[in-house]
């Protein structure tokens, strides 16, 4: 392979050596691409930080986060940046990190300020199975028999309705906290595999809970 200066190619010419990242044969010139554009704009992108952190009620180590931020994403998405609409490649770069660096600053304030924060990571998979419950999992002597009472109440409930009321009871109690509603990538998930739109799963998520409500009044009362 080509030695590579990296010092002397262009902005453009790096940028494409970034988008080849993910062809296993060029992830060494893509980091290496990806360094140099770290390099040359970082001071640029770390003052304009500083300047949108403070007027934000941030301070200088928040900056740098938000920096750092800027540039994950540009290890992501920076490839995709087009050359071919500025004149002043550099200039127009410049102005793509800034207008990263002001979103990453609202993303940063809610973040810190705890606003607006999902509490899902991604990693989220559809529940078709109650997990278990014992002494690994609850400890607690009493609370674990109160929990494995209130299965056996839901289980009756659940035998009143179809298996795809139970995975989708199952993974909204699982996953559903406060008033977020779940990650758009699991609602898809549960949609494919279980051929029903959302409206029915909403559907079938309150008549699966009414019913469930309805059998701990009798049989037990839920635990606050």
């Amino acid at each position: 392979m080509q030695i590579i200066d990296y010092t002397k190619e262009s902005t453009c010419d790096l940028l494409e050596f970034l988008s080849w990242k993910d062809e296993e044969e060029y992830q060494e010139v893509a980091e290496k691409s990806f360094v140099e554009i770290c390099y040359r704009f970082r001071k640029n992108v770390v003052q304009k930080c500083e300047i949108v952190a403070k007027n934000n009620g941030l301070n200088a180590v928040d900056a740098e986060q938000i920096a750092e931020n800027v540039f994950k994403k540009i290890w992501k998405y920076g490839g995709k940046f087009d050359c071919s609409r500025h004149k002043d490649v550099d200039a127009g770069f410049r102005g793509y990190l800034f207008r990263i660096a002001q979103r990453e600053t609202v993303n940063y304030y809610c973040f810190k300020k705890g606003i607006g924060v999902s509490p899902y990571t991604g990693e989220e998979k559809i529940i078709e199975e109650f997990p278990e419950i014992n002494e690994q999992t609850v400890p607690n002597k009493l609370r674990r028999a109160q929990l494995l009472r209130e299965k056996e109440i839901i289980d009756l409930a659940l035998e009143r309705h179809t298996w795809k009321h139970k995975v989708i009871y199952l993974t909204y109690k699982f996953y559903q906290i406060d008033d977020h509603k779940l990650p758009r990538p699991l609602l898809k998930d549960l949609r494919e595999m279980l051929g029903l739109p959302q409206a029915t799963i909403q559907a079938y998520k309150k008549e699966i809970t009414d019913t469930i409500d309805h059998y701990l009044r009798i049989y037990g009362k839920a635990e606050k």
